[in-house]
């Protein structure tokens, strides 16, 4: 899976970005244009061109550990949240083509999003367990918010009514789940349900991140304890549709959030962890230490340090000490595998699932960072 990371030395502003990339559009859509909305096009394209040339091209401050976060998910809004359930769409077809089969193909969720921002410590000394926090809820915020438009928007859409067609008992329920009590929506389930979705969603957000959206809920309503409950009502809406006459809709509309919902869950992309083996070795000395258990772990050799951390890991007793006096540099890293093991229980198992260690020269490496 493709994993998104920053330089120091980026320069490129979000306002060139965005200004290329409406030029591109334009010149598309230029190309399939009538005469009348041609000359429409070109005044956009003047309007965008000029701005361009008028913008300053580079950054004069050097970017933060926050700016670099928002530039990576920007391209979600721009890019992966809607193109990459058109992706799985086109293989899923091109496997049907192919190799037809009844009900067509369905695939796993194989491909995913990896992040490096917030998570990269080795060498950067701005990424800390804040700045983990930080983007983790950020990224969490990204995906929350583009499921609540596209679940208003589906409610917009999803007005049939059960006067003029069935809707499945599973959707029923979930209709009548819903905070909606107007009785001019009495009849459409779909809308009630998906109004239902909304409310939910908009606590999750306010759960997982402290923000509100920006469209308020009709009612009140539990958050979901997971990304797998919203995938299976939104399962429900999509069998619904099937098997009353509305398949078209339900492939077209419902197929790709629900896609969505698979590949980027509420955690959005999963956050590698990275830190040099040097800093590993130098916490775990410290740690070791002040637990008394190993007075020079650095002076050992690689089978010493391999007996002292593997009698360390089978001890039950707690390696910390309180009120240690801990350095800053041990402290730090303590911090950041809380609030790692924070946003597993937070965000769900895919948010952070693996650890990048530079500089892994020995066994001993690896199980440096296990037992922290």
């Amino acid at each position: 899976s493709p994993v998104l990371t920053a330089h120091p030395t980026e320069v490129q502003r979000q306002s060139i970005l965005q200004a290329e990339r409406d030029i591109a559009a334009q010149l598309e859509r230029r190309d399939h244009a009538d005469a009348s909305e041609r000359q429409r096009i070109e005044l956009v394209l003047k309007a965008r061109i000029t701005q361009l040339w008028q913008t300053r091209m580079l950054r004069t401050q050097k970017l933060t550990v926050a700016d670099e976060i928002e530039n990576a998910l920007s391209y979600y809004h721009t890019t992966f949240l809607r193109e990459l359930p058109q992706l799985y769409a086109q293989w899923e077809q091109a496997l049907d083509d192919a190799y037809p089969r009844g009900g067509g193909w369905q695939l796993a969720p194989f491909f995913r999003m990896g992040h490096w921002i917030g998570g990269d410590r080795d060498g950067n000394p701005f990424v800390t367990a804040a700045t983990l926090r930080h983007a983790l809820q950020r990224q969490a915020a990204t995906a929350l918010r583009f499921y609540l438009d596209e679940v208003h928007a589906l409610g917009a859409e999803l007005s049939m009514s059960t006067q003029l067609v069935r809707a499945s008992d599973a959707l029923k329920a979930l209709a009548d789940a819903s905070p909606d009590r107007s009785p001019h929506r009495a009849d459409e389930p779909y809308r009630r349900a998906l109004i239902g979705a909304y409310a939910r969603l908009a606590a999750t957000l306010r759960t997982l991140t402290g923000e509100t959206s920006l469209r308020h809920e009709v009612g009140h309503a539990e958050p979901y304890a997971h990304a797998g409950e919203l995938l299976a009502e939104l399962d429900t809406v999509e069998q619904s549709l099937h098997t009353h006459h509305a398949a078209s809709i339900a492939q077209l509309r419902v197929a790709p959030l629900r896609r969505a919902v698979q590949v980027f869950g509420f955690h959005l992309a999963t956050l590698d962890l990275r830190q040099s083996s040097d800093v590993h070795e130098a916490t775990v000395a410290e740690l070791l230490r002040h637990a008394g258990l190993c007075a020079d772990y650095a002076a050992l050799d690689e089978a010493a340090r391999r007996q002292v951390l593997l009698q360390a890991l089978a001890d039950p007793r707690a390696l910390r000490v309180r009120q240690a006096g801990y350095s800053a540099l041990c402290t730090g890293e303590l911090e950041v595998f809380e609030a790692a093991r924070d946003a597993l229980a937070r965000y769900g198992r895919d948010a952070i699932r693996q650890t990048i260690i530079s500089h892994t020269e020995e066994v001993s490496d690896l199980l440096e960072v296990l037992l922290l």
